[in-house]
């Protein structure tokens, strides 16, 4: 897969500045702590490479840099599962939606309050759909990098197309 994403907004998720506030109060987490939970973790990745279509081996190095428990393979081996490359993949059309993650896992939007304080007086019902309220006028919060149903669309479409790729077995050893 030749991945499109740019260093802009892998520069973005690394400072936990997307515009999605999941995604920005894990990084803030693990920015802050050296360690994620996770679910966050797979939500993160997710969002990283199949929604800003950014190599997953950036975010490998990221983590392992950073990871106060980390361990290769655990590393690695999530990050492949999340690409949906590697051995055990997940399929490559799954992809995490991040304001549906936030709401389940975090209904009340209590860890993300936590790690975004200037969102700490928003309603949890506007936490959870960034595209569709004013959190980045009203609360000094960044507008999304992307959004989130287009780029989904992309990351199929950039797996579907390496998919198609013609395997042409030889008889050469």
């Amino acid at each position: 897969i030749k991945w499109p994403g740019n260093k802009k907004n892998f520069e973005a998720w690394r400072a936990g500045k997307t515009g999605y506030p999941i995604i920005d109060a894990a990084m803030q987490c693990f920015n802050q702590t050296g360690w994620m939970h996770n679910r966050l973790r797979m939500i993160v990745a997710s969002f990283l490479v199949k929604d800003l279509l950014v190599d997953w081996r950036l975010g490998e190095k990221y983590f392992a840099d950073k990871l106060l428990d980390y361990d290769l393979a655990a590393n690695n081996g999530g990050w492949q599962w999340c690409a949906s490359v590697g051995v055990d993949a997940q399929p490559y059309f799954r992809v995490f939606n991040p304001s549906l993650q936030s709401e389940r896992f975090d209904s009340d939007a209590e860890f993300i309050k936590k790690w975004i304080p200037d969102l700490a007086n928003c309603k949890a019902k506007d936490i959870h759909n960034p595209l569709h309220s004013d959190l980045f006028r009203r609360f000094n919060y960044p507008k999304h990098i992307v959004n989130h149903d287009i780029q989904k669309r992309r990351a199929i479409l950039l797996f579907n197309a390496a998919n198609t790729l013609e395997f042409k077995p030889t008889n050469r050893v």
